[in-house]
């Protein structure tokens, strides 16, 4: 089972001391690992913390792994009392160095994470590398959910980041990646976003578009689309699908799949005015195609044409969406910065305007069969 992959990571981790005398399996007996801590606020800006534990136990007579799952609750004026006071509840001494993920509620994160980050920073205890998220909804529902899973919420998320790193529609961060980032002028960051996915077959923590950091505060969310508008133009996609309509058919559609992109940036300055120019070359195939498609030169130039003008469509709306909301997340000033480093202009985002320019190549063109 996926739950005992974190147990054996645990008795690895502890098996040095094992051999060297220093642990015997009541020193085991007597270890609480945390796998991922949530971040949360009430209203009367009371903290809340949730440690969610693997708690391993071995019987000497049996010398079985075994291991339960806990999880506790603390609350404080600040993020370590609140940490702290879950050490009152907790008849085992925490061990954080299994911790896989930092989770901040909604209400945490439009107040602002900056409170937690002294704890997070120079806590001997707790490390930066976790992958940090933002997560939009009920926490009991959270809570509940993620405790009817077999696998610890931090082992979870980890391995859902890691098999989806090549997703289009997801992004994600870590703590580290966040504490170098804001030491920047314009400190604007996106992490993953997460929500529970009710449909008829139950419910699921599912990676959801990303959420924008500024000022240590969440100011905006990106859904899906505006996730892969986002990956194309800063060149992180490799992978994923474009839908177009399917023109010898008026209710079907054509499933382009991306293969790759190469994104070339370049920025220029007219009359005051800044241009972000991105030339994206996207390398595409017909995946499939909703009911006939009979496969000649015309219909690749429809599906080449199509396909580029909706890539074009989904990219600058999404640049004018968040430029709007004077979102620097395309780092326009970055790019001015090293192209035009004695350049000074108020709010170079609101005078930028991008420019576009899509080229699609369909791989295997000449091999594609018609569909029937």
């Amino acid at each position: 089972m996926k739950v005992n992959k974190i147990i054996i990571a645990i008795m690895l981790l502890l098996t040095p001391a094992l051999l060297s005398g220093c642990f015997n399996y009541n020193d085991i007996n007597k270890l609480t690992f945390v796998t991922s801590i949530i971040f949360d606020e009430e209203d009367s800006d009371k903290i809340i913390v949730y440690v969610d534990c693997i708690k391993p136990y071995r019987s000497s007579d049996e010398g079985e792994e075994k291991a339960r799952r806990i999880m506790y609750k603390g609350e404080g004026k600040t993020a370590i009392e609140a940490l702290k006071n879950v050490n009152l509840i907790s008849s085992t001494r925490l061990n954080y160095s299994q911790n896989r993920a930092y989770i901040f509620t909604e209400k945490a994160a439009k107040s602002g994470i900056e409170k937690y980050l002294s704890l997070i920073n120079n806590n001997q205890q707790l490390s930066i590398k976790p992958d940090m998220f933002i997560y939009s909804g009920d926490i009991s529902k959270l809570l509940e959910v993620s405790s009817k899973d077999e696998e610890y919420l931090g082992q979870f998320l980890e391995e859902l980041i890691n098999r989806n790193k090549t997703n289009p529609k997801a992004v994600s961060a870590n703590m580290n990646d966040y504490l170098s980032k804001v030491i920047e002028e314009d400190d604007s960051f996106i992490v993953g976003s997460l929500k529970i996915k009710e449909d008829e077959i139950g419910e699921k923590i599912e990676l959801s578009g990303g959420a924008i950091l500024k000022d240590h505060k969440l100011v905006s969310n990106m859904n899906p689309e505006d996730v892969i508008s986002y990956n194309v133009l800063l060149n992180n996609i490799t992978d994923g699908i474009l839908e177009i309509a399917n023109p010898q058919n008026d209710n079907g559609l054509i499933t382009v799949e991306i293969l790759g992109t190469n994104v070339e940036s370049n920025i220029e300055i007219e009359d005051e005015k800044i241009k972000l120019i991105k030339n994206v070359d996207l390398k595409v195939t017909i995946a499939e195609a909703q009911s006939e498609l009979i496969v000649n030169d015309e219909i690749l130039d429809y599906i080449k044409e199509e396909t580029e003008n909706l890539m074009k469509d989904y990219l600058v709306s999404t640049f004018d969406k968040f430029k709007k909301e004077e979102l620097d997340i395309f780092e326009v000033k970055r790019l001015l910065n090293i192209n035009y480093p004695k350049f000074d202009i108020e709010s170079p985002l609101l005078n930028t305007n991008l420019e576009v320019n899509v080229k699609v190549i369909i791989d295997g063109s000449s091999l594609i069969k018609d569909i029937l």
